[in-house]
């Protein structure tokens, strides 16, 4: 805390100085037109924020349709709810239109509208930052007089607003906010509006000062600070917000809070950021979010003078993304996430304003591409193989909180330039099948038992054997069913992936035992047989497999999947009384139905055993055989594996 004080003194000390000071001092904006003049990427930024800071408020109101620039007059709504109610799929903005994709409706009245607002917010705080920004680089007095605008407009509107929730209730609740509908939204709209302050500040009057930190800065810290979510990203958000404001009018209680208090910066370190790297909630698109407040709050203090050595855990949170990359540089859709782009480097923006980050840390694409991974602590491995871009992406670690997904020991793959084996990912969460598939252990690659959901397990490694041309895991699925254990043993080449999973009763009571397999493109070979009859239960994700067609079989079966320039064929050992159901699930874009195939088999225990191969044209035929002594022999042209399992290791030989 005596740096913490030390650096406010200071700070406080430059309150009366026309210049920046408290966060950008005249030594950073030099820093910053410097760079621009020698660097053709940075003048090229430098260049797009003065032309914007130039067309505003005309191209703000060109994008939402409006006649004349004011502040919404009313709260935001919840960015998930903006959705068409009939097809799932979130509207497009478009001049004042709320559009549908896929019939081109238009919607508005809540909550579709007070989803707009909250876009509009959002931008009136970047377009203040930006402005402010502008000034400082050129001078030109009319950007600071632009900036000035919106933060007094905010100075007038924000202490008129009542609290509300994503629901539009008004409501004493700790969630609830003021411009937005919630916290972690108002928390994000406030931090540029702090750099705003922080640079336009100089170029107000004393009164426009003291009612803007008034109303607006202290104003939202009592709205946000409440709500202490603990271990979470909101806190991450929230964290990132209340230094800025503490540091902007010199608070030293919020900017304690927000670095040593509950939840606060030092404790999210410590607790949020996995041994990996990974962020807790095993969702990519979490941990990005989450490393934009963790960054700023961090740059904030260096600027400030507040060392934070534990901000070296965000060398692990940088680094791991680059160790879970497909070939294609995107990182697996796990928990609430969709298929995130893997950034070059940080934010072109950011990059100019804060430098390159001292955390970054940088593999050679060689070995990203060619080397397996494991990261237990996170539970999420990801096995490759040299001379092939066949990948597996396997998911076995914690639960991940709110933003999980009952799915251990699922998997997704990429092989010949496109993602093969599919998971859902999340959709917007007011969608309906956000909660009813997005989550359920049937949307996954994985084991369901007697047609219900895993429990929110943690499951556990059993086998690590990288190598350069095959890599092997074994995974335990934990408590992710009372009374049942589950084991899964992947072999992993360029050629092909065998899989094993084995189920077994503790309870000493027959379970019903689904084995779901997801591929993207279209079922061109759905699996044969006679015609069966099967019961799908309306409940558990199960509603929604559509068209589902059952055979009945207890010899080998296959399956085959096709894309635009790649496919995979399926091959699974027989085994007596198994039901193989095919049909359509949801995926990703819920315009585009993903096929599966789905084995069925009831008893005390159950084993799977399947190889899959990917292709370009058409398959090879790589075979799939038991032998006499319980092994496992995997051939095709050129080659012959024999794979065995005993004593709880799984071993590979004829490579």
């Amino acid at each position: 805390m005596k740096a913490v004080r030390a650096a406010l003194l200071l700070l406080i000390s430059l309150r009366t100085q026309a210049e920046p000071g408290r966060l950008w001092t005249p030594a950073g904006i030099e820093r910053v037109k410097a760079t621009a003049a020698a660097e053709p990427w940075a003048a090229e930024i430098v260049g797009d924020l003065i032309r914007r800071a130039g067309d505003w408020p005309q191209a703000h109101l060109r994008a939402y349709g409006l006649k004349e620039w004011a502040l919404p007059a009313e709260g935001a709504g919840w960015s998930h709810a903006y959705v068409c109610p009939d097809h799932g799929v979130r509207l497009q903005q478009r001049q004042g239109r709320n559009l549908c994709p896929v019939d081109g409706r238009d919607y508005h009245g809540w909550p579709i509208d007070n989803v707009v607002y909250m876009q509009r917010n959002g931008d009136n705080a970047r377009a203040a930052r930006d402005l402010g920004l502008a000034w400082r680089l050129t001078g030109k007095e009319e950007y600071a007089a632009k900036a000035r605008r919106i933060l007094n407009a905010y100075t007038r509107l924000y202490p008129a607003l009542p609290i509300h929730d994503n629901n539009n209730n008004k409501p004493d609740t700790p969630s609830g906010a003021r411009v937005m509908s919630q916290t972690l939204s108002e928390a994000g709209w406030l931090v540029p509006l702090v750099f705003a302050y922080d640079l336009a500040g100089g170029s107000m009057s004393a009164e426009e000062r003291s009612g803007f930190e008034t109303n607006v800065l202290r104003n939202a810290a009592a709205v946000i600070a409440p709500n202490n979510r603990g271990k979470s990203n909101w806190q991450s958000w929230h964290n990132a917000a209340l230094l800025g404001a503490g540091l902007a009018v010199g608070d030293t209680g919020l900017v304690s809070l927000a670095l040593d208090g509950p939840g606060g910066f030092k404790f999210q370190m410590r607790e949020s950021i996995t041994a990996d790297g990974p962020w807790y909630e095993g969702a990519w698109g979490y941990h990005f979010f989450s490393v934009e407040p963790l960054t700023l709050t961090y740059e904030m203090a260096k600027r400030a003078g507040i060392a934070l050595p534990e901000a070296a855990a965000l060398r692990r949170m940088l680094e791991a993304p680059e160790r879970c990359v497909f070939p294609d540089g995107t990182l697996p859709n796990f928990n609430d996430s969709g298929l995130v782009k893997l950034p070059e480097r940080r934010k072109p923006l950011d990059r100019l304003l804060w430098g390159d980050s001292p955390f970054a840390a940088e593999k050679a694409a060689a070995t990203r591409a060619t080397t397996s991974d494991l990261m237990p602590g996170a539970g999420m491995a990801t096995l490759r193989v040299r001379g092939s871009d066949h990948t597996l992406a396997v998911k076995f670690g914690a639960h991940g909180g709110g933003h999980g997904h009952y799915d251990k020991l699922s998997f997704i793959s990429y092989s010949n330039g496109a993602h093969q084996a599919a998971d859902p990912g999340t959709q917007a969460y007011a969608v309906r099948s956000h909660a009813t598939w997005d989550k359920m252990t049937v949307a996954h690659n994985t084991l369901v038992v007697d047609e219900k959901n895993q429990a929110e397990a943690t499951g556990r490694l059993l086998q690590w054997t990288p190598g350069a041309d095959a890599t092997i895991i074994r995974l335990s699925a934990g408590a992710a069913y009372k009374g049942v254990e589950i084991e899964r043993t992947l072999v992993h080449t360029a050629r092909y992936t065998l899989d094993i999973v084995d189920a077994r009763s503790t309870d000493g009571a027959p379970h019903r035992f689904d084995w779901l397999y997801h591929n993207h493109g279209k079922l061109a070979q759905p699996p044969a047989g006679p015609p069966a009859a099967v019961t799908l239960p309306g409940t558990t994700g199960y509603q929604h497999l559509a068209n589902p067609r059952a055979v009945l079989t207890a010899g080998a079966w296959d399956a085959l999947f096709m894309q635009k320039t790649s496919g995979l064929r399926l091959h699974m050992l027989g085994g007596s009384g198994t039901t193989v159901v095919s049909g359509e699930g949801l995926g990703p874009d819920l315009t585009v139905p993903v096929p599966f195939v789905m084995a069925r088999r009831e008893g005390l225990s159950a084993r799977f055993v399947a190889v899959y191969e990917p292709f370009i044209s058409k398959p090879a035929g790589v075979t799939l055989t038991e032998t006499d002594e319980g092994a496992f022999a995997v051939a095709g042209e050129g080659f012959r594996h024999q794979v065995r399992i005993a004593d709880g290791k799984a071993t590979i030989s004829g490579m």
